[in-house]
C-alpha cells in the first residue's frame, strides 16, 4: 500500500506544503508564512487547518512520513517534535549533505550547502540531464550549477526582490509606496512606473545577466537553465528559462525515494 508522503519546503518567508503518495501522486499543495517562532504544538495544529478542507480529516491522520527542507535552523527542531508527539507519531526525514542523492558536491565544504538547494539539484535531476543551471528566486536569489558529471560546482547567492525593495523603501524616505506590477516598458514616465521598471525589470536583468557570467566563468558554453521561487509571479524571464514552480518539492519527493 502506497505511503503518505508531507513534503516541507520552509523558506525564509514562505513554506510550501505538498502532500504526495509515494508512488509520485501528487494530492494536494499549500502555501503558509513562515513563523520562526511557531511550537511543534502550532505546527500540528495549523498544518491540521490548512489540510483540512482538502482531505477531509486531520494530516496527521493521513500523512506516514514528513520530508523537509529548510533554512530556518530552529524550525528542524520544531518539525521533529511536531512528528514525534501526538497518538500517531510520522517519520521524519530532514534533508542534509550527508544523506543518499544523485549527485555529487564538488566544493570545499558540501556541509555549509542549504537544503533547499540540495532539493533543488535533486528535483532538476529527474526532469532534464546536465549541465544546468537553476535559479532560485525567493527571499535571496539563488544560482546553482550542476556539470556534465551531474555534479555540484558551486553558484551565487544575491538578495531577493522583495529585499531589495524594501532595503529601497527604507532608506529613502520620499519614496512612497508603490504596489510591484511589472510594467511592459522598462522606460518609465512616473516615479511610480520607474520604481516598477527599475525593482522588476532591473532584477530580470540581474538574472539573466549573472546566468551569462556563470555559463561563462564555468566553462559551461550552453546549459539547460531551469527557474523557480516565490518571485517568479512578478517576474518575466527569457524563454530559455524552464519554469518549475514545484521544483523544491520534487526533490524533497526524490531525496524521499533515496532514503527509506
Amino acid at each position: 500500500m502506497a505511503e503518505h508522503w508531507l513534503l516541507l519546503d520552509i523558506g525564509n518567508t514562505h513554506t510550501v506544503a505538498g502532500l504526495f503518495r509515494s508512488t509520485g501522486e501528487r494530492l494536494c499543495e499549500m502555501r503558509f508564512r513562515t513563523d520562526p517562532q511557531c511550537t511543534a504544538d502550532e505546527y500540528r495544529m495549523q498544518l491540521r487547518q490548512l489540510f483540512a478542507e482538502a482531505l477531509g480529516r486531520s494530516i496527521w491522520e493521513v500523512a506516514d512520513r514528513v520530508v523537509l527542507s529548510t533554512v530556518v535552523p530552529a524550525l528542524e527542531a520544531t518539525l521533529r517534535n511536531a512528528c514525534r508527539e501526538g497518538s500517531r507519531p510520522v517519520d521524519f526525514l530532514s534533508i542534509n549533505a550527508g544523506l543518499r542523492r544523485d549527485f555529487e558536491l564538488d566544493i570545499p565544504s558540501p556541509g555549509t550547502l542549504g537544503a533547499d538547494r540540495l532539493a533543488n539539484v535533486a528535483g532538476t535531476l529527474t526532469l532534464i540531464e546536465p549541465p544546468f543551471l537553476i535559479v532560485d528566486a525567493g527571499t535571496a536569489t539563488t544560482f546553482c550549477l550542476v556539470d556534465r558529471r551531474g555534479a555540484y560546482i558551486g553558484g551565487a547567492i544575491v538578495p531577493g526582490l522583495q529585499i531589495s525593495w524594501k532595503a529601497l523603501q527604507a532608506q529613502a524616505a520620499k519614496l512612497f509606496s508603490v504596489e510591484l506590477n511589472r510594467p511592459d516598458s522598462a522606460v518609465g514616465n512616473t516615479t511610480e512606473t520607474q520604481l516598477q521598471s527599475g525593482v522588476l525589470q532591473g532584477y530580470e536583468a540581474l538574472i539573466e545577466g549573472m546566468t551569462d557570467r556563470l555559463l561563462r566563468d564555468s566553462g559551461f558554453g550552453t546549459a539547460r537553465l531551469i527557474a523557480t521561487g516565490g518571485c517568479l509571479r512578478l517576474i518575466r524571464l527569457s524563454e530559455r528559462f524552464r519554469l518549475e514552480p514545484d521544483l523544491t518539492l520534487l526533490g524533497l519527493f526524490r531525496y524521499g525515494q533515496l532514503n527509506r
